[in-house]
């Protein structure tokens, strides 16, 4: 058994290092040096060295001019995380390196390898060679060896190859928050409108939530940690900033013959380039601890160009080295040129916008083509096909909003940036794209919820009733509680903000990075305030959320260096954005994956999430509901009488659904009288409802007892309708009984009414109404029996059952239209 657990390990130890073999070889790399100090006599050009622990090799090649001309020794100082952790004076002629004793005056130009003591070796610490992305850094002072006068200073950092920026990982985010988004938009097109608006709410705040890790990111700080540096890079994707080789090739021709001028910092080989370093960030250990954090090269330019880009140098400048901050270092991190991040982020959103736009054509040609051929029952997706217009500029809106962080930013930047002429102006559509539109959406949701409450006392009535409303302007207000409808322009307003100060702050990093942290807390202190989303669930998802974000802004505070503490804590403060933050992304990964799963794999994918805390149901249009499809097509007088059972089933259902405790049991409950169940079925059931009277008062038993049948009879004859309709049938259809059932609930609710009932009961307007009925007068009623309620589609090929109960009720009583539920 021993020998069996051995050689499973051995065997699994074998694959891991087949499959990533950068684990089988421990190894620590340098690709760049600068200078540490004002009037180095040292100036570094190229560095590159790799040190092999098993085998003890130091393989370096470096390219630097000295103005020395002495025997020097080398005061060398290693820091790991802030920490110093070896410090020891090193005689060069010791080392047998014949280059540097002595060393002359002149440009030195060395390719070579040297082998380290033992002793040497053993001084590094194991951890060195296993951390991704570890923050350490390697400080040579060189001094006269007769005089001890300081000559150069030159510091280096490296790494180990591991990195927790991995290609992988940025595939999983995007694929999943994107099913989120995707799967919201199928279920609110085929009519299940409360797993839609959950799904939406959850992967809308998802994507939002990658955004802001990116963003924060992109705040001109002095220095941010690797760790915290690489796992931002993961997130690039959420703001357009993808690497396609060709796609650079073309940015990079495009750029040039829009008279601009761009860089190629990963072309060529003749100068260095530091993403985020700092001078003065160790200052109270020895000036010293920067890590370079991304190193690359570009061909020949000269100084004047990069000087016109104003770019921070707050190392001692020499005439080969770049440093990167901001949105230009999180651009280099994802190898993308930095004249290049602007039109990349366009090009990326209009893409990913024709996609959207590609697949919701096709889908409806699709359907078409079933019902041509038969395949699929021509009143299926009925809504989807008639308003197909409106579904496709909503869904165009919501990507515009999704988007709107990235836009925002990005066209702001450019103005700083100056990359092209052609690229300012396209900053500039783009600009007035995204406010235009989302500022326009916001408008005139704020109309349409003020005069439902002005004609209704609900902003529900117009936002949910009006599927015209619903579909175009949907995605500013669905996610939400109906009464905070204008919690989206706060949200958008809060974004907006923040995307002026990255934008355009991004040479004052200590000042954004305050404002943000500012901004961050009292939007999480408003959003506990307010409680705006659509349930609790969705509430605590969006508080958790606000509060990693303003934790986040919080470490940029140390990260900025704005309080001038030591090394130590920004790089544990490091570590902690990364830990903070990739725990809580994977719970949320995981969340949506089980809302997907649930949404697919569910019958009834309303039943699954509770209802949002609000009346948008009472209005909401449900253009479908999975069921059985019809066997027998060819009997037409079955299948109008089956539509029919549906409609009325609807309508009973929508009038208990807001009050029902037991609403879960409900919906399953009426997901099985849809699937077509036959009379002795539905008294079986109705027997077993009975057993539940005391917990759902809305849905009684349909059996008819004689005290009943009799006040009935009496109701009728009072009414004195000759209708059949009226009279009680011991063998009517399942539809007949309900609709019996639901005028018998109307009479009995009106005749225990006070006296008083029917005065109040002609202003609804003065009450909070519930359900669509409630919104129409004795009047409006009576004339809108023939025409949909709010609006609705005159293509529509199905009526509800308030109105075909209505309709009869009317011919038989026109004053019984009050009684209509």
């Amino acid at each position: 058994m021993v020998l069996l657990h051995r050689s499973i390990l051995l065997f699994l130890t074998w694959v891991s290092l087949f499959i990533n073999p950068i684990l089988a070889k421990r190894s620590l790399l340098a690709t760049s040096l600068v200078t540490c100090m004002e009037n180095s006599q040292i100036s570094p050009s190229y560095f590159n060295v790799t040190f092999n622990p098993d085998d003890r090799s130091l393989r370096y090649s470096l390219d630097l001019s000295t103005e020395i001309s002495s025997y020097v020794i080398a005061h060398v100082q290693v820091y790991a995380y802030g920490f110093l952790i070896i410090e020891k004076n090193i005689d060069m002629c010791t080392l047998g390196w014949k280059q540097f004793c002595p060393i002359f005056p002149g440009s030195m130009q060395v390719e070579s390898i040297e082998y380290i003591s033992k002793d040497y070796v053993k001084m590094i610490p194991g951890i060195a060679y296993n951390v991704p992305d570890i923050d350490a850094v390697v400080k040579v002072i060189v001094k006269d060896r007769d005089s001890g006068e300081e000559l150069s200073c030159i510091q280096s950092g490296f790494t180990n190859g591991k990195t927790v920026s991995q290609t992988g990982a940025k595939w999983a985010t995007a694929i999943i928050a994107g099913l989120g988004l995707l799967i919201a938009a199928v279920l609110s097109t085929f009519g299940n409108s409360n797993a839609a608006s959950h799904i939406s709410a959850n992967a809308v705040s998802l994507f939002l939530y990658f955004q802001s890790v990116v963003v924060v990111s992109m705040q001109h700080v002095e220095r941010v940690p690797p760790i915290a540096s690489s796992w931002a890079e993961n997130l690039a994707w959420s703001m357009g900033l993808i690497r396609v080789t060709f796609m650079q090739d073309i940015f990079r021709w495009y750029i040039q013959s829009t008279g601009g001028h761009p860089t190629t910092y990963f072309l060529g080989t003749t100068k260095q380039i530091l993403v985020q370093r700092a001078m003065d960030y160790l200052d109270g250990m020895h000036k010293f601890a920067v890590r370079n954090d991304v190193t690359g090269f570009f061909s020949n330019q000269s100084v004047e160009e990069y000087n016109k880009r104003s770019l921070d140098f707050s190392l001692s400048s020499n005439t080969n080295t770049i440093i990167l901050r901001g949105i230009e270092r999180i651009g280099f991190g994802s190898h993308i040129e930095t004249t290049a991040i602007v039109v990349t982020g366009f090009t990326f959103f209009i893409l990913c916008g024709f996609l959207l736009a590609v697949i919701l054509v096709l889908i409806k040609q699709t359907v078409e083509l079933l019902i041509r051929f038969k395949k699929i029952n021509p009143n299926r997706l009925n809504h989807f096909r008639t308003s197909f217009a409106s579904i496709m500029k909503g869904a165009l809106q919501r990507y515009i909003y999704i988007g709107f962080t990235q836009l925002i930013i990005l066209s702001l930047w450019e103005f700083t940036q100056n990359d092209s002429p052609a690229v300012i102006i396209l900053a500039i559509i783009f600009l007035i794209l995204s406010l235009g539109v989302i500022g326009f959406s916001f408008w005139k949701t704020l109309q349409f919820g003020k005069k439902s409450i002005i004609q209704y006392n609900n902003p529900a009535a117009l936002l949910y009733g009006d599927s015209r409303i619903l579909n175009k302007y949907g995605f500013c207000y669905t996610m939400f509680n109906a009464n905070k409808y204008w919690f989206g322009i706060v949200l958008t307003g809060y974004s907006l903000i923040k995307g002026i100060f990255i934008g355009l702050c991004q040479y004052s990093g200590k000042a954004s990075s305050l404002i943000l942290f500012i901004l961050d807390l009292a939007y999480t202190i408003h959003l506990f305030i307010q409680a705006p989303y659509l349930d609790k669930s969705t509430n605590v998802l969006n508080y958790c959320m606000s509060i990693v974000i303003t934790i986040n802004s919080f470490l940029f505070l140390f990260f900025s260096d704005l309080f001038g503490q030591p090394a130590q804590v920004s790089s544990i403060m490091g570590w902690i954005f990364f830990i903070l933050n990739a725990a809580f992304s994977l719970i949320l990964l995981l969340m949506i994956i089980v809302l997907i799963c649930l949404a697919i794999t569910s019958k009834n994918p309303d039943a699954r999430f509770a209802p949002a805390k609000d009346d948008r149901a009472s209005f909401q249009r449900k253009s479908s509901v999975k069921r059985k499809s019809y066997t027998d097509k060819g009997d037409n007088l079955a299948s109008k009488e089956k539509d029919n059972v549906h409609n009325e089933l609807f309508a009973l259902g929508l009038a208990a659904q807001d009050h029902s405790n037991n609403w879960e049991l409900e919906m399953y409950r009426l997901h099985n009288l849809s699937n077509g169940a036959d009379d002795e079925d539905d008294e079986d059931k109705s027997s077993s409802s009975e057993n539940h009277k005391s917990h759902d008062i809305l849905t009684p038993s349909l059996n008819q007892s004689d005290k009943w049948i009799a006040n009935e009879k009496e109701r009728t004859l009072g009414e004195g309708s000759d209708s059949d309709d009226n009279k009680p049938n011991n063998n009517a259809g399942l539809g007949a009984k309900l609709k019996n059932l639901t005028r018998n609930l109307s009479t009995k609710k009106n005749n225990n009414s006070p006296p008083n009932a029917n005065k109040t009961s002609n202003t609804p307007k003065s009450s909070h109404i519930t359900r669509i009925s409630d919104t129409l007068s004795p009047k409006e009623e009576v004339n809108s029996l023939n025409t949909p309620i709010l609006n609705e589609s005159p293509k529509t090929h199905q009526r509800n059952y308030s109105e075909m109960s209505a309709q009869q009720s009317m011919n038989n009583n026109p004053t019984d239209a009050t009684r209509i539920v």
